[in-house]
C-alpha cells in the first residue's frame, strides 16, 4: 500500500534508476552524431563539438609505459570506470572504452585515408586515435544481444580474462585490465545478453594504425591505406602523467576530421618513377657534357 508520504520517495528512486539508465546507456560504445559515412576519393569531411572524459584514456589503452602492479591486478573495484592507481602509472591491461568516443565510416574502394584530431576551444586535450576495421553492435541489437557493447557486459569480461591470463598468467582474470580497449593492437567486446566465452557472440576491432601527439591542444594526424569495409575510428587522451580520480571525469573538446584521395595505380607508379629516372638521366649527361 502507498501512503502521501511514499509517493515523493518513490519518484525520487524512479527518477534516480533513470538518471542512472541514461547515464549507463550513454557510457556504452555508440556512433551518435559520429558517423562519416561512406568515404570516396576527394572526401574532406569534419565532425566537431565532440567532447570525451578524461585526457588520458587512449595512452591509458596503449600500454606504452605499461608497469604491472599485480596487487591491483586483483583488487575487486565497483567503479572500474573511475579507478586509478593514484600514482599516475599505466599500471593495468587494456583500458576503459567510456573514456574515448568512437566514430565510424566505410569505404567501398581502396583509399589512402587522412584522419586528423585536434581540441577545441582551448580544452587541453592531448589527442590521439586508433583506426580498426569493424564496428560495434548497433540498435537494432542481434538477439540475444539486448544492449550496445560495454566493457562491462559478461561476454566482455570473459573476453578480458582470456586476454589477461594470455598476459599475466592464470590465476589473473578481467580485474587486471581497466575495460576493453586496446589502443594498439586487436580488441573485442560484447553487449548484455551476448553469452560468455562464445568468440562468436563478440564484436571484433582489427588494429590498423594509430595518430598521436604528446602536445596539450596539440593535432595528431594519421594517413593510412585502407580497402573496402567499415571502420572504427577510437579517440582519447594521450597524457598519461595526468591520470587521476579528478581527470577521470574531466571533459574535452575536440574534432576529427577525415579526407581521402586514391591510391595511384601500379602502372601509374611504375610510369612516374620511370620517367624521374629518366630526367635524372638527363641531367647527369647534360652535367658530364
Amino acid at each position: 500500500m502507498t501512503t502521501p508520504q511514499m509517493k515523493p520517495l518513490a519518484a525520487l528512486s524512479l527518477a534516480v534508476l533513470s538518471i542512472t539508465l541514461s547515464l549507463s546507456a550513454q557510457a556504452h560504445i555508440s556512433y551518435s552524431g559520429r558517423d562519416f559515412g561512406t568515404i570516396v576519393d576527394g572526401s574532406n569531411v569534419s565532425i566537431a563539438t565532440q567532447k570525451v572524459t578524461s585526457n588520458y584514456g587512449w595512452a591509458d589503452a596503449s600500454d606504452d609505459s605499461l608497469v604491472f602492479n599485480s596487487v591491483l591486478a586483483l583488487t575487486p573495484r565497483t567503479d572500474e570506470a573511475a579507478f586509478v592507481s593514484g600514482t599516475g602509472t599505466d599500471d593495468l591491461y587494456l583500458g576503459d572504452s567510456h573514456k574515448g568516443k568512437a566514430f565510424q565510416l566505410h569505404l567501398d574502394s581502396t583509399l589512402n585515408v587522412t584522419l586528423t584530431a585536434s581540441a577545441l576551444n582551448n580544452s587541453g586535450l592531448t589527442p590521439a586515435f586508433s583506426v580498426y576495421q569493424g564496428l560495434a553492435a548497433t540498435s537494432p541489437f542481434t538477439a540475444p544481444q539486448t544492449s550496445a557493447d560495454h566493457d562491462y557486459a559478461t561476454a566482455s569480461q570473459t573476453w578480458r580474462t582470456t586476454f589477461a591470463q594470455s598476459q599475466v598468467g592464470a590465476s589473473y582474470n578481467y580485474l587486471a585490465t581497466n575495460g576493453s580497449w586496446n589502443a594498439k593492437g586487436n580488441w573485442a567486446i560484447g553487449g548484455d545478453g551476448d553469452p560468455a566465452g562464445d568468440p562468436s557472440a563478440l564484436d571484433y576491432f582489427q588494429f590498423m594504425g594509430f595518430g598521436a601527439t604528446s602536445v596539450a591542444n596539440g593535432t595528431a594526424s594519421a594517413t593510412l591505406t585502407l580497402g573496402p569495409g567499415d571502420y572504427t575510428v577510437f579517440l582519447g587522451g594521450n597524457n598519461i602523467a595526468g591520470k587521476s580520480l579528478v581527470d577521470s571525469t574531466t571533459s574535452y573538446a575536440f574534432a576529427l576530421g577525415v579526407s581521402a584521395v586514391s591510391v595511384p595505380e601500379p602502372a601509374s607508379m611504375a610510369l612516374t618513377l620511370t620517367g624521374l629516372l629518366g630526367m635524372v638521366a638527363i641531367r647527369r649527361r647534360r652535367a658530364h657534357g
